[in-house]
């Protein structure tokens, strides 16, 4: 399955199959001008609105942990800080960040130089989804130049690979955005705060 960004933008997109069918929304609120918080909210087609929310990010300021509510977890509706969602194992200053799926299964988001994140099975190795730029040769957006969020077949939750690459996405521009000009250059993914286990 191939998600199209239309626009490339982590905030505010809408992510649309190969025959053109919108299939995840994303939009994020502004900071309000007191404590309130920006928050992200994942959409997804339904019969109801309440059906249709995958999650909600608030990026929470003034040194409080960004937290994620979401029912993709385990059926659940959960609130849970960002950095116990995905999480950091061994080195503090690896980019690599694991979650837990739906499956039991652990899995990996680790950033690839030249393309975009990669996610994959953390056990067998096994690529699951990456995203990065393509022509595309079939479908709605054939002959188009676009980023795409690759998913190969698999047992994991795709609403869980959506929200954490999501979040994953728009903390690395974040990041970005205050590096120095240098790291932009060499489209470096800069290491974000997490909760760090032991090693592998």
């Amino acid at each position: 399955m191939n998600l199209y960004f239309v626009p490339n933008d982590p905030e505010h997109t809408t992510l649309v199959s190969t025959n053109g069918v919108a299939q995840y929304r994303i939009v994020t609120s502004k900071a309000g001008a007191l404590k309130s918080p920006s928050i992200t909210r994942i959409n997804r087609p339904a019969d109801s609105a309440l059906d249709s929310i995958i999650g909600e990010i608030e990026w929470r300021r003034y040194g409080f942990h960004p937290v994620v509510q979401s029912h993709v977890f385990d059926g659940l509706d959960q609130k849970i800080e960002i950095r116990e969602l995905l999480y950091k194992i061994g080195s503090t200053f690896s980019t690599a960040r694991y979650f837990l799926g739906n499956d039991n299964e652990e899995y990996r988001w680790k950033y690839a130089n030249g393309s975009g994140y990669v996610l994959t099975h953390r056990l067998t190795g096994e690529e699951i989804a990456r995203f990065a730029r393509e022509i595309v040769k079939e479908g709605f957006f054939r002959g188009e130049g676009k980023w795409a969020l690759k998913i190969r077949p698999t047992s994991l939750d795709i609403d869980l690979v959506v929200l954490t690459f999501i979040i994953l996405e728009k903390r690395r521009r974040d990041t970005l955005k205050n590096a120095p000009q240098k790291a932009i250059d060499r489209e470096e993914a800069p290491c974000e705060s997490g909760v760090e286990v032991g090693g592998v």
